[in-house]
């Protein structure tokens, strides 16, 4: 069976591509399968999509906004227009459609009309939609009225992607760290919806010398906001700010490996990958309850709070400090283990196949 799947328009589907590795390692382990991947084109229109119908049997749709969204609403509408009736015609050529719910809307939402009808549009078409926990089921049936031929496929993990050598010792020594700290880590994209304004904020109010905050941040969507950030922590040496427009992956051991706990204080969120990214070296997670969030982090792996609460996040970065760490650090690689490629890609040919019971 061959696949055109749609990824990162930036990236590609091998881990040597400098996109989000979750395409190549489902592509590896569904090509054990007989399975092929390959990518899709974003102009998705009829003549191509007729050209490929002989070669490809599914259409597999993630991040929607890449089909239609441009510079101005006239030229986003026209184009959203054309992916919906070309969506259509794609159904009329035979393809099976499958979606992947990796977020409930865009980050970025300069039209979010289009955004609404364009996801309702996908649900309409689509023979199958993945949803990565129960939040993400149901609220496809809240908001785009989907609510059969919709499975539970969960979002795997990075274990097997980022170099994990080095020991906690030698990743605080290289950050010049003292070994007795209490460790506080966030990494990930510096953008608003990632909430690490409150993070800083919720930091500068421990009183203890000891306690350390690490930012690894990558900063290529919004530099202002980066900036920001960056000069909110000035004046605390207990804060260390790293910034870079693309970090290798064998950087991130020293990061992860330093820190006692994952700090990941979204604003909104359906999916976090920095999250899973976290557990796969250990790192126990502080995330709000929203999204799936709260399906993934238990008190096996890490704490949980009420975003709406003034002080939410303030109190779990405090309550940590009195957690078994090392029982948490077990636990996050635990759970890490458990959302494994190899089921993930035997439930993702079932869906491609059609084998998948309505549910």
């Amino acid at each position: 069976m061959k696949v055109l799947f749609f990824w990162e328009p930036v990236g590609g589907l091998s881990l040597s591509d400098p996109c989000n590795p979750y395409a190549g390692l489902l592509e590896i382990e569904l090509k054990k399968l007989g399975i092929d991947l390959v990518l899709g084109d974003y102009d998705f229109e009829k003549s191509w999509l007729e050209d490929c119908r002989e070669t490809f049997d599914v259409l597999h749709l993630h991040w929607l906004h890449v089909f239609y969204r441009l510079d101005t609403l006239e030229a986003t509408v026209e184009r959203c227009a054309r992916f919906t009736e070309n969506l259509a015609y794609a159904r009329e050529l035979g393809y099976r459609i499958v979606w992947t719910l990796h977020n409930l809307y865009p980050h970025e939402r300069p039209f979010p009309d289009v955004d609404r009808i364009a996801r309702q549009a996908v649900c309409e078409a689509a023979d199958h939609v993945i949803a990565h926990c129960d939040y993400g089921l149901r609220a496809a049936a809240r908001y785009f009225h989907r609510t059969t031929e919709i499975s539970i496929v969960p979002h795997g993990n990075f274990i097997d992607v980022f170099p994990n050598e080095i020991s906690p010792e030698t990743a605080r020594e290289r950050l010049g760290i003292p070994s007795d700290s209490f460790v506080y880590v966030y990494f990930g994209n510096a953008r608003a919806y990632k909430g690490i304004e409150s993070l800083i904020d919720a930091f500068l109010r421990i009183d203890d010398d000891r306690a350390r905050l690490v930012l690894m941040m990558r900063v290529a969507v919004d530099v202002a906001y980066g900036e920001a950030l960056e000069e909110m922590t000035r004046g605390d040496g207990r804060i260390q700010v790293h910034v870079s427009s693309f970090f290798p992956e064998a950087d991130f051991q020293s990061y992860l490996n330093a820190g006692d706990v994952g700090v990941f204080p979204f604003s909104e969120v359906m999916t976090s990958g920095s999250t899973i990214a976290g557990l796969g070296f250990g790192l126990p997670a502080i995330v709000p309850r929203l999204g799936c969030l709260s399906e993934l982090i238990d008190e096996s792996c890490g704490i949980t709070y009420d975003a709406a609460h003034e002080d939410g996040l303030a109190d779990a970065m405090l309550q940590v400090r009195d957690r078994d760490i090392d029982a948490l650090k077990k636990g996050a690689l635990a759970r890490a283990r458990s959302l494994d490629w190899e089921t993930i890609a035997r439930q993702t040919a079932d869906i491609y196949a059609g084998r998948v019971a309505p549910s």
